[in-house]
């Protein structure tokens, strides 16, 4: 595994006098979907924040293994993506290269491609003409990775991607990050509560228990070492 991030040491949480969590030491690699799991209201949604750069650290570093050139480490996919009014699918998914636009907001043509490029991969080419704000929820969904992927970012993290989708459609979406994964040489990070989703589609599992440790390690390894009974 390629080391994509490196944590040690981490605090988090919204006030120094009240952590949220604390002693975090972890690592992210390319080519591996990590499942977050934990209760609600331990922080699973802060960490992934923190870890986006969206909220800083209270104590603790979080390194990238190897930095970008283009600067970009991490993409990130909240749990209700917004939508835009009036936006079709392609403008938004070209949203997620401003980074890259001329300082009249202009793509270049290799910018161009690449939108067209994710579309396909993502699955939403023959959306390109709708309007945003019509999709199911499931299509949105994939709209939102798309915006994130063309971000060229070595690292996605998802804030539970799969809370308002159906069972085909969860199953859809951890098939999607498995593929993003694997043949785009991502790091992929997401929270969820569903355990069956997880258990199928990922490499990894972060769980967060209310003891305060964060575990590591394979579904098979916290199946067996009883980490996944003290959740559920």
């Amino acid at each position: 595994m390629t080391v994509t991030l490196d944590i040690q040491d981490l605090t988090i949480g919204y006030s120094k006098h009240t952590p949220l969590f604390e002693q975090i030491n972890a690592q992210l690699g390319s080519r591996k979907v990590t499942g977050l799991l934990g209760p609600n209201g331990i922080g699973k949604s802060t960490l992934l924040k923190t870890l986006a750069g969206l909220i800083p650290p209270l104590k603790g570093s979080i390194q990238p293994a190897v930095r970008e050139k283009n600067g970009n480490l991490c993409a990130f996919v909240s749990s209700q993506p917004p939508r835009a009014a009036y936006f079709s699918v392609r403008d938004t998914v070209s949203t997620g290269r401003y980074r890259y636009t001329n300082w009249l907001g202009i793509e270049n043509q290799e910018g161009k491609q690449m939108v067209s490029k994710v579309m396909e991969l993502t699955g939403i080419a023959h959306l390109a003409d709708r309007n945003s704000a019509d999709l199911s929820d499931g299509e949105f969904q994939r709209v939102a990775i798309a915006r994130a992927l063309v971000q060229d970012t070595p690292l996605i993290i998802l804030d539970e991607p799969t809370a308002f989708l159906d069972i085909a459609n969860k199953r859809a979406m951890g098939l999607l990050l498995r593929k993003l994964a694997a043949e785009e040489n991502k790091g992929i990070l997401f929270s969820t509560h569903d355990l069956s989703l997880a258990m199928e589609h990922c490499d990894l599992f972060w769980i967060m228990t209310p003891d305060g440790i964060l575990h590591q390690g394979t579904p098979a390894e916290m199946e067996q070492n009883g980490i996944i009974k003290r959740l559920y």
